[in-house]
């Protein structure tokens, strides 16, 4: 797939080597062990994930639009398990190929997955959240290559997906949902709606016990 150059100033070196990235096609019923290079593998993966996020969403801060690291640093297991899942699907019948993210402000792992992809060059991602980028600090469809939807604030994204399930009856949906979107009341209505409708849609849900502020969720009494 071709690389689509977003801006004419991709010029600077990314100084983690993305190539290490090795996927490994998995399926969640077949594959009832994992073997030791295999998890070997999806560690690296992980590690590797987490340091490239940890980098160019410290560039954000360090250029004063914020980077928003947490979020998408937490969920990269999910995510690098979930991509297993998705290759292993050769034939596109078991899962709806998108991450949904109900929290808007994990963006990152949205632009990695695009660098991952080939829709952008990772020399981009040093632009991270800067103005005229096309890389704003929530995915926009349309606008950033390869992101696949839009998310905005908590509590959005779960109808979304609903939708996808009743298009798609026979493939499971996936979206990385978060302890805050889970207080919103679209998320219950979404909740039930997807109970109601027996929908194959699969939440998972990143209760890290902690908000943008660092203050402890637990000692606020949101639970």
């Amino acid at each position: 797939m071709a690389t689509n150059k977003v801006q004419d100033w991709d010029f600077e070196k990314f100084p983690i080597d993305l190539k290490k990235y090795k996927p490994i096609p998995l399926d969640p019923v077949k594959d009832k062990e994992l073997s030791t290079e295999q998890k070997e593998t999806l560690t690296a993966n992980i590690a590797l994930l987490r340091d490239v996020i940890t980098f160019f969403t410290a560039t954000g801060s360090a250029r004063g639009v914020a980077g928003h690291t947490g979020g998408a640093f937490d969920t990269v297991p999910e995510v690098v398990i979930l991509l297993c899942f998705i290759a292993g699907d050769k034939s596109g019948s078991k899962f709806v190929d998108i991450l949904f993210d109900e929290a808007g402000h994990r963006v990152a792992t949205q632009y990695l997955l695009s660098v991952l992809d080939g829709h952008l060059p990772v020399e981009h991602l040093l632009h991270y959240r800067e103005a005229n980028s096309r890389l704003p600090g929530h995915p926009e469809l349309g606008l950033t290559p390869g992101v696949k939807f839009s998310s905005g604030r908590l509590g959005h994204m779960w109808p979304l997906v609903n939708g996808v399930a009743m298009g798609n009856p026979s493939k499971a949906v996936f979206c990385l949902g978060s302890d805050g979107s889970q207080q919103e009341g679209d998320d219950a209505e979404a909740a039930r709606l997807a109970a109601a409708k027996n929908l194959n849609v699969k939440v998972f849900v990143d209760d890290n016990d902690v908000t943008i502020a660092q203050v402890y969720v637990s000692l606020i009494a949101l639970r």
